[in-house]
C-alpha cells in the first residue's frame, strides 16, 4: 500500500517537559475520501476555519471533533505513528544551540520506523517551520532511507516536503491528534496541569476510546495508533498498553464542559 503521510509536532516550544512528533498515515487512493469525511466532521460539529489543537477550547463540538478523529483512525485503514520525548532525558536536547538538529533527529527516527512498520512506500508532508537551515525536509528523508537500507528494508521513503496546513487537512488533523498525546503526556509530568475545558473532556473520551484510564500511556507496536516513550528511559513509563478499541464511546455534552 502507498501511503500519503502528514507530520506535525506539538511541545517543542516553551517551557514544555515533552514534545511530540506525530505521523498520520492516510492511503494515497483514499485521500479525497478522507477529506470528504473530515469537512463532514467540520460540520457536523460546528467547526470553522482551521483545525488545530490549540483551538480546543470549552465548546462540546471541539471535543467531539478530537474523539471523532480518534475514532475515524481505529476503525479504518488509515494508522497514525507517533514519538514522545521526554526533554530532561533526551541528551542531544540540552545543546540548546543544536536543538534544531536534536528535533529532526527525532523526526527521521519516527519517519524510519514508520516506514519499516507500514512496510509501505511514504509521501509526507510535514508542517512549515522557520528553520536556520532551509532543507531539513529533504534531509530526513535521505537519512531515513539510508537508515532502512543498513537494516535490510528498501528505501520506501519517496519524498519529504515542507507545506502549509491550510491547504492539507491531513496536516490539521494530525495536528489535532498530535497535539492530544502531548498533552496528556504533559499531564502525566506535571499532575497539576489544568488545560482548557474542551481538551479535559477530550482527554477522558479519547481515553477510553483507546481502552485506557488516562491518554499518558506507550504502546507495543501498533499498526493503528502508536506511541513510543523516547529516549529509552522514557520508556513505559508510567506503562506499556495495548490498544482496545471501544467504538461505543459516547460524544461529549456541553453540560460536561
Amino acid at each position: 500500500m502507498n501511503y500519503t503521510v502528514y507530520g506535525d509536532e506539538s511541545g517543542t516550544t516553551g517551557s514544555d517537559k515533552c514534545y511530540s512528533i506525530g505521523l498520520l498515515c492516510v492511503p494515497s487512493r483514499k485521500v479525497k475520501l478522507f477529506n470528504d469525511y473530515i469537512h463532514y466532521l467540520k460540520k457536523k460539529w460546528g467547526i470553522v476555519g482551521e483545525l488545530k489543537w490549540s483551538k480546543i477550547k470549552n465548546s462540546a463540538g471541539q471535543s467531539n471533533i478530537c474523539i471523532d478523529i480518534l475514532n475515524m483512525v481505529l476503525r479504518s485503514s488509515c494508522c497514525f505513528h507517533s514519538i514522545i520525548v521526554e526533554k530532561r532525558l533526551y541528551r542531544n536536547w540540552q545543546d540548546k544551540p543544536n536543538r534544531e538538529k536534536a528535533f529532526y533527529q527525532t523526526y527521521t527516527q519516527l519517519v524510519k520506523s514508520t516506514a519499516k512498520q507500514t512496510k509501505s512506500s511514504l509521501i509526507v508532508h510535514i508542517d512549515q517551520k522557520s528553520d536556520k537551515y532551509k532543507k531539513n525536509d529533504e534531509v530526513i528523508g535521505i537519512i531515513a532511507n539510508n537508515m532502512l537500507s543498513k537494516v535490510g528494508v528498501s528505501k520506501s521513503v519517496n519524498s519529504v516536503q515542507m507545506e502549509d496546513s491550510k491547504v492539507h487537512l491531513g496536516l490539521q488533523v494530525v495536528d489535532i491528534l498530535t497535539g492530544a498525546v502531548n498533552s496528556g503526556y504533559m499531564k502525566y509530568l506535571d499532575p497539576n496541569l489544568k488545560l482548557s475545558r474542551a481538551k479535559e473532556a477530550a482527554f477522558i473520551k479519547m481515553a477510553a476510546m483507546l481502552g485506557w484510564d488516562k491518554l499518558h500511556y506507550d504502546t507495543y507496536p501498533n499498526e493503528s495508533f502508536n506511541i513510543w516513550h523516547f529516549p529509552a528511559e522514557n520508556r513505559a513509563k508510567p506503562a506499556t498498553k495495548s490498544i482496545n478499541f471501544n467504538k461505543y464511546i459516547q460524544p461529549v455534552q456541553q453540560n460536561e464542559i
